[in-house]
Formats: C-alpha cells, structure tokens, sequence
C-alpha cells in the first residue's frame, strides 16, 4: 500500500550496502551499560557491521570504548561512528539521527542497556531474508534472564502499548515465532528499504510509545513484523531514564493517548475513555495494596503518582489537535480487525509483578 510522505518524520534514503549491518544505539547515561552493549555486538558473528553511536547530549559524555571492547574473536575491531549532539533529542530524534548516518542494508535500533546473546543478529538478519520486513528479538530481563522483558508489544484499547510476557518465566512462553503488530524498539531490525517506506520515528514522543506509533504505521504499510524468539537479548531496563521515573510515567500517559487518537479506529477511540478509567482503577488499588505494578513506586513517588497521572492527561489534551493532524495525514484510523490481534484486556495490566 502507498501512502503519502508522512510529514511528522524524517524520511531516508532506501539503498544501503548489501549485507552490511547498521546498529544504532543512542546514549544519554549509563556507562557501564554502553560498553556491556558494544562488547556483545563486537561477539556478534555477523561480518559486515558497524555501530553508529549517537551521543544525544548525554550526561558526562560518551565513556571511551577501548580495542578490546570493540573486537571480535577473529575479526578487526567493530567499526565506530560517533553522531554528536548538542541536547537531547529524545529517543526518536536519536535514532533518527543514527538511521540517516547508517550505511547499512539493514538498519538495528539497540538500547544502550542491552547485551545481544551469541547469534542474535543472524537470526534477525535471517527473518528478514525469510521475507519480513521487520524482526523483533526476543528480550529477557537482565536481572533474571529466567524472566522475560518482552515478546513484542501487546496493545490495550486506550492506545497504551504493552510488553508481551514481562515478568513470566521464560521458559514455555513465546518460545515460537510468529507474526506480531507491535515490536519492541529496545531491540528491533529493519530493512532499510522498509523504514525508509515509513519515514523513520516521530521525534515529537521524545521516549515511550514511538515504537507502538512507528509500528502501527508500518501496519498501515503492509510491512510484516516478525517475532524471532531465537534471537535472544538482555535488557536492564529503565537505564536511560529510571526504571520507576516519574517523567517516564508523564510521557507514557501522554504519547499512548497520541497513538489512540492518530491510529485508533472511532469505535475503539470513543470508548477508550473507559478503559482508561479501568486501567487507572485497577493500579490504583495496586498502589493502595502495594501490588503490581502501581506498588512498584514507593516514598515521595508514589505519593506525586496521582499528581503526575493528571498532569499527563491535561498534556494529553494540549496535544488532541496535533495528534487530529497525524490522523488526517495518515487518511484516519485503522481497521479494528487489524489491531483486534494485539489487543489485551485489564487482566494484562492488572497481572504485571511488582518491580518489574
């Protein structure tokens, strides 16, 4: 399907050199975390591949990466590309700003706070050659790699998108791949031909939820999303920006409600409301019990969580008639019957662990 250049997106150029393997990983904090990465891309048994590192204004500045970081066992050191910029563009605009320096035919969006398993990037690189446009890995929790982090994104029906498996046993679960609408941008492959089809992230999100945005208009595309479990990666969540942040929960609240009102068809959008209400009710007797997810957040968080949660949604509204536009220019919502696969109820949300 063709669609109009998106005008909200950056756009790139679709060729890139065949076989080569572009990793964008943007950097804001976390030092420890940044060389863990680069020394598990450097063991990645995948030749052609080049590390395109975005300093997005970050605290302290990028850690140096020695020769023994960036090397391989029976190749030269991984090849570095260092993108400086002046203040923090957000996630998005980082990446975005690493996908226009990649050379590669195949572009990687990697946190910074993740470390890839032996084999990771070949069974990626696989699913596309197998005929996806888009291949998600299969995250673990670095704390526990007995727990998953995510299989892919669920999506419940206020536009919230949500990690499939977070916090259940690995084993057993989202052992098969399969097709899924929403992946995971902690660490996600693309062709570059089919980001360049969808004009990369929208920079205005800043962190959280430009990844169920960018998928969703991959859907409109008719690009394929391909859950690859075998391509396994570990992730110490909340690295960037703090695991129980309160800004994390601003921008969480505000940009799920700029995905429903840009991507959710009218008879999901003029419902999602109550389910809003039933999400918020569900935490909120987790935050009185000290249960799931809500009773994560302890002290002077948790008593500024309510405050925050409002603040978020007076943001919301600020941003309807920006996000009416990205409706119109994407020709409206979507179908129901395409988001339907994806969709989770409040038993999702309500059965998340405390801490996790």
């Amino acid at each position: 399907m063709r669609l109009p250049p998106y005008p909200y997106v950056p756009q790139f150029l679709p060729e890139g050199e065949t076989g080569r393997v572009s990793v964008v990983v943007v950097h804001y904090r976390g030092a420890d975390d940044l060389r863990r990465c680069v020394e598990s891309l450097a063991a990645q048994d995948w030749e052609d591949l080049e590390l395109v590192l975005v300093d997005n204004g970050s605290l302290g500045g990028l850690p140096s990466l020695t020769s023994e970081a960036r090397r391989g066992e029976g190749r030269a050191d991984l090849a570095v590309e260092v993108i400086q910029l002046e203040r923090n563009l957000g996630f998005p605009g980082g990446a975005n700003a690493g996908a226009s320096a990649a050379r590669g035919e195949f572009i990687f969006f990697l946190n910074p706070d993740t470390s890839l398993q032996p084999g990771c990037i070949r069974e990626l690189v696989g699913a596309l050659r197998g005929g996806a446009d888009i291949a998600t890995a299969r995250l673990l929790l670095a704390e526990d790699p007995s727990l998953l982090d995510n299989a892919g994104h669920g999506l419940y029906p206020d536009g919230l998108n949500w990690c499939r498996g977070r916090g259940e046993p690995a084993a057993g679960r989202y052992e098969e791949p399969e097709d899924v609408l929403l992946f995971s941008g902690a660490a996600v492959l693309f062709k570059r031909s089919a980001l360049a089809m969808t004009g990369g992230f929208d920079p205005d999100y800043f962190g959280y939820g430009e990844d169920a945005d960018l998928s969703l208009r991959a859907a409109r595309l008719g690009l394929r999303c391909r859950y690859v479990p075998a391509a396994e990666v570990h992730h110490r969540v909340g690295g960037s920006f703090g695991r129980l942040a309160l800004r994390k929960v601003m921008l969480v609240e505000r940009n799920r409600a700029r995905v429903a009102i840009t991507h959710l068809p009218w008879s999901w959008l003029f419902v999602s409301p109550w389910w809003t209400f039933r999400r918020h009710l569900s935490l909120g007797r987790g935050l009185a019990s000290g249960s799931g997810l809500a009773g994560s957040w302890e002290g002077w968080r948790r008593s500024l969580l309510p405050a925050v949660v409002l603040a978020a949604h007076a943001a919301s509204v600020l941003d309807v008639p920006g996000s009416l536009r990205r409706r119109r220019a994407l020709g409206g919502g979507m179908g129901a019957s395409v988001l339907e696969e994806a969709r989770i109820g409040v038993d999702g949300i309500r059965s998340r662990p405390a801490g996790i």
